[in-house]
């Protein structure tokens, strides 16, 4: 799955997005290095929430990698801050809003510190 698809296929899944974010974060980490830069060569289109997400991802990734990321991802953000974990009160947010990485918070998304970690 590319990133375009993956996030045409998450805004299409609505309030269940991360299912399909940790299934391209797992498959991105698999591929071979060679073929990492064509999953996420096409742009994923306009800025918007679930955009800014696979934005920072992509980044976070390409730093992990060491995969260059094609410049449309530093073009990408959310307009309106975006929680991508349910974070309903001042109290929940704020720490997310210090503790996320520095690929999602320029881009308006607040994610915990371990966010790309997976079991």
């Amino acid at each position: 799955m590319t990133a375009r698809e993956c996030c045409a296929e998450a805004i299409e899944a609505g309030a269940d997005y991360q299912r399909l974010v940790n299934a391209f974060i797992d498959e991105f980490r698999r591929a071979e290095p060679d073929d990492r830069p064509a999953l996420i060569v096409d742009p994923i289109g306009c800025s918007g929430q679930i955009e800014g997400l696979m934005a920072g991802v992509l980044s976070a990734l390409g730093r992990e990698t060491a995969t260059p990321t094609p410049p449309w991802v530093g073009q990408i953000w959310s307009p309106t801050p975006f929680f991508a974990f349910p974070a309903t009160s001042f109290e929940m947010r704020v720490p997310l809003m210090f503790e996320s990485p520095p690929p999602f918070r320029i881009r308006n998304v607040f994610v915990p510190e371990n966010y790309l970690s997976r079991a």
